[in-house]
């Protein structure tokens, strides 16, 4: 088992101060997980908003991190691919490869924002097609040599790709998969690992990790080499009742950052899967609901070593992304939580 700090950093500045020095205590924070044991430091896409939009280029963040470590994996979760020129994420990703001496992870994915399509002139009716489009081209960027490639949306003829990543073939890729079985499916067919979300629902992961297993080893790939990362919004305390009074509030103020994100533009082809995710954000808000249908790890850390062990069995993940620092959680909340899961739950569950 694989441990990630995940970092969407959602602003609030009641409880966050200002802007910069919240934005330089996250990156300190990011670069403490090293020394705690955490194997991977991710960093999501996010624009025109306090919600998440600190981060409006992960790779950005991902090089200041990489001269501050030396092992952690740096990986993006996600890009936000159909926003950009494949070319330039290529070229980007690769950059970083080689500063960090072969430690980057290329995480791509449509994303949910309908206003940042909206705001940057993409269409996002075509969004998962140009996606996949794009990811072609950013695979034979990275063969080698010169390459071509005659797409619906991009074209390129004899063009050779500077600097070349590090890591032969190239960086592990991540597809972002929420509730699609067509995605689960493609990503296990082209051999990507898949990032995926708990509090989305247990079930339907257990059910869609299956597809994207079957799809990987139906495709001939190394068996046993799947990949499956789920992410977890984490509280931890020495008391369970204090654990979840912080995950409450923190989570109630999160689907309402979340929601305002989804609000403000809303095309036809967004509505019915806005709709899902405003259902869903109610239902996180039931704590007691969430942690018992192992959607959300908060409590004491017996109780997460429990609930993640039990939470391993159902969906077979192979990597946990926590985000500890979310909500309006203060910094000393959040650390803790960071410094207990690091101590009393990561050593227990390393084995699965």
């Amino acid at each position: 088992m694989r441990f990630g700090h995940f970092c969407l950093p959602t602003y609030f500045a009641d409880v966050d101060g200002p802007v910069d020095d919240f934005f330089r205590r996250f990156v300190e924070f990011l670069v403490e997980s090293e020394s705690l044991g955490f194997d991977s430091l991710w960093a999501n896409e996010h624009h025109f908003d306090s919600y998440g939009g600190i981060i409006p280029s992960p790779l950005m963040l991902l090089s200041a991190l990489a001269q501050r470590t030396k092992r952690v994996r740096l990986g993006t979760s996600i890009v936000v691919l159909p926003l950009h020129n494949p070319i330039e994420i290529a070229e980007q990703v690769a950059m970083l490869d080689v500063m960090s001496s072969g430690r980057a992870e290329l995480g791509v994915g449509r994303g949910f924002v309908a206003y940042d399509y909206d705001r940057l002139g993409v269409p996002i009716e075509n969004a998962q097609d140009r996606l996949k489009d794009g990811l072609a081209v950013i695979r034979k960027a990275w063969s080698g040599g010169r390459f071509s490639h005659e797409g619906p949306y991009y074209r390129y003829d004899q063009l050779e790709v500077w600097p070349q990543p590090q890591q032969k073939p190239h960086p592990p890729l991540w597809l972002s998969c929420s509730g699609t079985p067509a995605s689960f499916e493609w990503a296990g067919t082209q051999g990507l690992g898949i990032l995926t979300v708990a509090y989305r629902g247990v079930d339907t992961l257990e059910r869609l990790n299956k597809v994207y297993r079957e799809a990987w080893n139906a495709a001939g790939h190394k068996p046993g080499g799947h990949e499956i990362s789920v992410h977890y919004h984490v509280v931890i305390a020495e008391d369970a009742n204090e654990a979840k009074a912080i995950a409450r509030e923190a989570v109630r103020r999160y689907v309402g950052a979340t929601t305002h994100t989804t609000e403000r533009v809303r095309s036809d082809a967004e509505r019915e899967g806005n709709a899902v995710r405003d259902r869903v954000a109610q239902e996180v808000l039931d704590i007691d609901k969430m942690i018992a249908t192992y959607r959300l790890l908060v409590g004491t850390p017996d109780e997460a070593v429990a609930l993640l062990k039990r939470a391993h069995e159902l969906m077979g993940f192979t990597q946990i992304d926590c985000t500890f620092y979310f909500g309006g959680i203060t910094f000393e909340q959040a650390q803790r939580s960071h410094h207990l899961f690091a101590r009393d739950v990561m050593p227990r569950i390393r084995h699965l």
